[in-house]
Parts: C-alpha cells; structure tokens; sequence
C-alpha cells in the first residue's frame, strides 16, 4: 500500500487476516496469480503492496527459493508479520510511488489488490515499470464491481446502516477499480504493452461462518468501531448479515463467489 492507502490494518489486524482471510479466499487468489507468470528458474520477484506476504511466500514455494523475492508494503505492521512468518524473504517498508530499488532489477511483479488504494496508481504503475526488467512481466489483480462479490455488497450495506458511511465507503473502495477499459488504459499510459485482462471468478468459503465473519472483521481497519457497540446492537448486525448470506452458506458455512480480474502486461520499449 502506499502512505495515503484507505486501507490500513494495525494491532491484531494482521494475524486475523492470515487466520481467517487467508484460508477462506485470499490464498487461492495467490496461487491463481503466481502460477500464471509460470515463474522461470532464477528471476527476480517483487510482491507489490505485499501485506503479510502471501504472494511473495507462495512465488517462494514455487522457486524453492527465498534469495531471489522481495516484498514491499507502506504498512510497517503488514511487513512486520511478513517478516515474522518468512525471515528469508527480502521485505521492505516503502512508498510503492518511491521504492528503494534500482532500474531494471525485477523480471516478475505481482501486485494483488493493491492498485485500488493507491492515491496516484499511474505513478505506482509507472515506479513499477521502472524496476523491471525489458520484457519483465507484472501480474496484478483487482476485484471485480462490488455487485460480483456478494457477500461483501452486503456486508457494506450492514455497515452503512449500523457503523457509518466512512466504513461502508472504506470497504467499497477494494470494489472501486472494477472498469476492465480503465484498467487497460492506466496501463498502455504507464508504457506497458502486450496488455492482456482476464475475469476470473472464485469461491470464498470458510467454516463456520459466524467465526469468519468476527474474525474477517478484526482483519478490517473498522473493527474498532465493531468493538465499541453496545453489545445488543452488534448481535443484531451480525443476525443481519447472517440473514443477508442465505443464499450463500450450507451445512458446511460460507461459500460465496468473488470476481476479479488479473492482468498481464509486460514491458517492452
């Protein structure tokens, strides 16, 4: 992320993202895009906005190599995590509109769900460019319109109503860059070519789902405003997103689809 980033965990943030965020949606979207770049022995790797590292960790599991990836994220807390679960990969905490590297260094850079909370994202497109390589590929991925992941249109329908606007417009905003046509014009501006825009469509799930909705909560820059309720109005949120996700949980608890599309674009001159 980057320093004016709307979307900034702290305290236990960061541990409920990998406990329960990971597991139920955000793993499987990391394996979707590293395995699309069909990674090359000895490149380079840079995890654009990298949070805890998951993708960096899982381009590492493909390289069976720690030594040749490098995560960066502006959020001192996400890095620290990172760190702590993979001392081995190169992690770094920085401005992606200012990253401490030289020209041409990355042939590959992943950057999942991040573009849509940078400030100035023709800039960051533009400071990535700069660190790959001649014909080095960036594989980025943001999600869909909020229409397409429905459990979350409905959970920022329940925050409107009983947290404020700020929360409801906070987690709308990982929904805001969902325009396949803008997405390809940011980047043919930022000077990448071989511009290639994938809809991809998955499932979150996760068991039960009561724990995944408190736990995808702590893992949210809002919690603190959950925490504050009186007690008998935060159990009646929860009734009514429980209620709101009918269509969407089974015997088994939450499975839902979300949307996102993936780019590929590579860097020519």
């Amino acid at each position: 992320m980057t320093k004016k980033s709307g979307w900034q965990l702290s305290g236990d943030g960061p541990d409920a993202y990998e406990k329960y965020i990971v597991p139920a949606y955000t793993g499987a979207w990391a394996k979707e895009i590293v395995n699309r770049a069909c990674l090359g022995v000895g490149e380079k790797i840079l995890d654009v906005a990298c949070g805890t590292g998951l993708v960096a960790r899982t381009a590492s599991e493909k390289q069976n190599s720690s030594d040749l990836i490098y995560g960066i994220d502006v959020n001192e807390v996400m890095v620290k995590k990172a760190r702590e679960i993979e001392a081995n990969i190169n992690w770094h905490h920085s401005d992606v509109t200012d990253m401490p590297f030289p020209d041409n260094k990355f042939d590959v850079i992943f950057c999942q769900q991040g573009l849509q909370y940078f400030p100035d994202s023709s800039l960051a497109l533009k400071e990535m460019k700069r660190v790959l390589i001649e014909n080095g590929r960036i594989l980025l991925s943001v999600w869909r319109p909020i229409e397409y992941s429905p459990f979350y249109e409905s959970l920022c329908k329940v925050l409107e109503k009983y947290i404020n606007a700020k929360a409801a417009s906070m987690l709308s905003g990982a929904f805001s860059f969902g325009d396949d046509k803008k997405l390809k014009t940011i980047f043919a501006n930022a000077g990448f070519s071989s511009i290639n825009i994938n809809i991809v469509v998955k499932q979150m799930s996760y068991s039960p789902f009561e724990e995944f909705v408190m736990g995808g909560i702590m893992a949210t820059p809002f919690f603190k405003d959950i925490q504050q309720m009186q007690k008998s109005k935060r159990e009646e949120m929860l009734l009514e997103i429980y209620k709101s996700n009918q269509d969407y949980i089974d015997d088994n608890g939450l499975v839902a689809p979300l949307e996102s599309y993936i780019v590929n674009a590579k860097k020519q001159k």
